[in-house]
Parts: C-alpha cells; structure tokens; sequence
C-alpha cells in the first residue's frame, strides 16, 4: 500500500495519539496537530521510534510529525493544513478528534443566586456560559472536516474505491446517550454524530466513537475499559469497507457496534426530509 499523508487533530496524547502510532505503523506521514507544545514532539519522535521499531518485511517506516496548533482557531488550522500540503504533497486521511471536557462545576448546576433589595437575581452577577467545549468539539472538527474536504478534492479517485480520501471524526458515548453531568459536551457530541451521518451521503464520511477511556484508578475501578485494539479495529473497520461511509461505530469492551439513526416516525416525515434533501435545503 502506498503511503498516505495522515493528519490526527489532538493527537497529542489519549486516543488521538493511539492512532497516530497506528498509522504510522502502516508506513504512513502523521502529522499530528495539538495545542500541547511541551509534549508534542516528543510525542511524535517516541511514536516514530515505535514505528521504526515495528518494521516488518520491508515495508516503509511511518514519520510522525508534531505542530502546534488552536484546532478551535480557523486560522491556525488553515496554516497548518496548507503547511501539510506543501510539505508532503497530499492530504489523504483526517481524523478530526480534538476535543476538550467541560470541566468543573457545570453551568446546568449554577451557584446560589444573589438577591436584590427585591429578592430578585441580579442579572449583572450572572456569568456568561464557558463555550470553548463547543468552540473546541464541535467548531473545530467542522474546520477540519472543511479542510479536508478542500484538499482531497485534490487527490485523484482511488482505483479500487472511487475515493480520494477518508475522514474519520471522534465522538463519545455521550453522542448517543444523555448526560447530565456535562450537557454542553454532551451537546458538541451529538453534533459529530449528526454532522457525519448528514455529510455521509455526500462526501462518504465516517465517524468513530470515543470509548471514553479515564485513566485515574478511581474512575475505573468500577468501570469496564475499552482496549485500545477495539477502537483500532473500529478505525480498520470503518477506513476499508466503503459501504460504511456516514456511519457511526460504537466502539465498547471487544466489539465494534454499528449505530444507524433512528428510523424516520412516518411517511410524511420522511417524504419532507427527502424533499429538503432534493432542494437542497441548508445547503
């Protein structure tokens, strides 16, 4: 297979740094992009040492290559794109999985309100609600997505899939699934999972599940961890049969779980959703 320019937004650390060192176990160029400068290249120089490392039967050994960037910054992510293109001549992959916790108190649980003279809330004591989980989760996935989409256009159709690349983009259990503790997260990810099952028919992207792994002891010690090899083989699953285009994988323990969206309520419903469609409603 020939090597393929592959970029992993937060890729860094956790799951995005999982398929980093998968693809460049396959002879792949990663470029991981993250907003963790004291980390990232070191990152990258231990997971093309692992590469190099796996060699096998002459295949070619991945690099991985770390820059730093805001995902949730149009403008950095612009650069850092056309900077890939420029280097390595070509974009092929993409896997948009930068993302961020809500992190402390959530605004769903305010603090005690303060009363005026009249026993009213004082709308000057109210805070504005952090966004930067959607700005980060959702925003700058969309700036991927866009991006890739600009420079595999590029690409010419591959001869056995039609295809000129492959996008993969990280939710969470959490997209399919209420979640009181972090309603705003739970929100940017259930916008991944609409905006691939929406951009699916069209451009034939794929989405991936987060497993939701926690690495401190006291949040799995009751809890069943998902392996990194399960969320690889949802990865292979989803990247080689093209049938799979805008689907959502529920990656969990050993298995890989395709998740369709719900079916349409009736007939009138799905008659006016076509008809959107033909007209291009949005678009």
């Amino acid at each position: 297979m020939t090597a393929r320019s592959v970029i992993v937004t937060g890729g860094a650390s956790g799951l995005g740094k999982i398929m980093s060192g998968y693809f460049a176990s396959l002879g792949d160029t990663v470029t991981v992009l993250d907003i963790d400068a004291a980390n990232g290249p070191a990152v990258a120089a231990e997971l093309s040492a692992r590469a190099a490392r796996a060699e096998t039967n002459g295949a070619s050994v991945g690099g991985v290559r770390f820059r730093e960037c805001d995902i949730a910054s149009w403008a950095q992510q612009k650069a850092a794109f056309r900077a890939v293109y420029e280097e390595v001549g070509r974009v092929d992959v993409v896997v948009a999985n930068a993302g961020v916790a809500e992190g402390g108190r959530s605004w769903v649980v305010p603090p005690a309100p303060m009363k005026g003279a009249e026993g009213v809330g004082l709308l000057d004591e109210l805070d504005e609600p952090g966004l930067k989980v959607l700005d980060v989760n959702l925003t700058g996935n969309v700036y991927s997505v866009k991006l890739a989409l600009h420079y595999m256009q590029r690409n010419a159709p591959d001869a056995r899939t039609g295809l000129r690349g492959s996008i993969l983009c990280t939710a969470s259990n959490v997209g399919l699934y209420p979640f009181s503790p972090a309603p705003l997260y739970a929100a940017s990810k259930h916008a991944i999972v609409g905006l691939v099952r929406s951009l699916g028919p069209v451009y034939g992207a794929a989405a991936h599940r987060d497993p939701d792994q926690r690495t401190r002891a006291r949040c799995v010690r009751n809890m069943t961890v998902t392996p990194p090899s399960t969320l690889i083989a949802g990865v292979e699953k989803l990247m080689n049969d093209t049938s799979l285009n805008g689907q959502v994988a529920e990656i969990h323990g050993q298995s890989v779980t395709l998740r369709p969206p719900h079916e349409v309520v009736d007939a009138d419903s799905r008659r006016n959703l076509d008809e959107f469609s033909r007209f291009g409603y949005g678009l």
